[in-house]
C-alpha cells in the first residue's frame, strides 16, 4: 500500500464505501489517542453497534478482553511510529462471545505535512489454507474450548485434557502467543460476556455472576472492579439513561 495522506482523519470516510464490497474484511481508523474515528459495517455490526456514529470515540477496551485490547493497542502504539503491520494472526471477538482467527495489517497515516494523526487498520477472516499457521494450530483447540465451557467451573488441567497436551505446553503456548496465562484468558472472557450481560440485559448482578462461570456475587464484584476501575452495580448504574 501507498502511503495514506490525508489532511484529516474522516477524509478516509469515502473510502470505506469501496470497502463495503469487500467480503469478510473489517476495517477502521483510530485517532492518536487510540479511539475509532470511522468503520465499516462488517466492523462496527460485530461488535453490536448498529451505526457507524456509535463506533466513533470507543477504543479497544470498550470492544474486546483486556488482554487482547492491551495487545491491540501495543500494535498501535508501534504503527503510530511509523511501523507497518503485515497479516499479524490475532483473535478477535464479537457479540457473540466466539472468537475467531483473522489477519491483521495496519498503516499510519499521515498529515500533508507529513505528521502522523492516525491509523488505518484492515482484518480478514483467516482461509482454509492460512490455518496450518503455528499460532492457529497451537490455540485454537484451547480457545474454543474455553469459548464453549467458560461459563462453568473450568480448571487449566481440564483443557489441557481436552486439547491433549500437558498444562505446562498449554501455559507455555499461552504465553509464547497471547502473552498471557490460560487462567487469566479464562476471567478475560468470563468478565467480557459479564460485561454484556451488564450493559445489555436486566438480569440480576448475582445471575450475571453465576451465568459467567463466577463463584458468586462477591468473586465477581472483585473480579470486575480490578480490570474495569468499577463495580458492576457501578458500571449498570453509570450506563443507565
Amino acid at each position: 500500500m501507498t502511503k495514506l495522506v490525508f489532511a484529516a482523519l474522516e477524509d478516509l470516510g469515502s473510502s470505506f464505501e469501496v470497502l463495503e464490497l469487500v467480503p469478510d474484511t473489517h476495517a477502521w481508523v483510530k485517532d492518536l489517542q487510540g479511539q475509532f474515528a470511522l468503520g465499516n459495517r462488517l466492523f462496527y455490526e460485530r461488535f453490536g453497534i448498529s451505526s457507524a456514529q456509535g463506533l466513533v470515540g470507543k477504543t479497544d477496551f470498550d470492544l474486546a478482553p483486556a488482554d487482547m485490547a492491551e495487545k491491540y493497542v501495543e500494535d498501535d502504539k508501534r504503527v503510530l511510529q511509523g511501523l507497518i503491520i503485515t497479516d499479524r494472526l490475532e483473535l478477535i471477538v464479537g457479540t457473540t462471545d466466539r472468537v475467531e482467527w483473522f489477519l491483521t495489517s495496519k498503516w499510519p497515516v499521515y498529515s500533508p505535512a507529513g505528521d502522523i494523526i492516525g491509523s488505518f487498520g484492515m482484518s480478514r477472516h483467516l482461509n482454509r489454507s492460512e490455518r496450518k499457521s503455528v499460532p492457529f494450530h497451537d490455540l485454537n483447540a484451547p480457545i474454543s474450548y474455553i469459548g464453549e465451557h467458560f461459563s462453568s467451573k473450568l480448571s487449566v488441567g481440564a483443557i489441557a485434557r481436552a486439547c491433549n497436551i500437558s498444562i505446562s505446553a498449554l501455559e507455555r503456548r499461552f504465553r509464547k502467543h497471547l502473552s498471557t496465562t490460560p487462567r487469566r484468558y479464562i476471567n478475560e472472557v468470563r468478565l467480557d460476556h459479564a460485561r454484556r450481560l451488564l450493559l445489555e440485559t436486566d438480569k440480576p448482578i448475582g445471575t450475571i455472576a453465576l451465568e459467567t462461570g463466577f463463584a458468586d456475587h462477591s468473586h465477581f464484584t472483585r473480579a470486575y472492579a480490578s480490570v474495569f476501575g468499577k463495580t458492576p452495580s457501578t458500571e449498570r448504574d453509570m450506563a443507565s439513561p
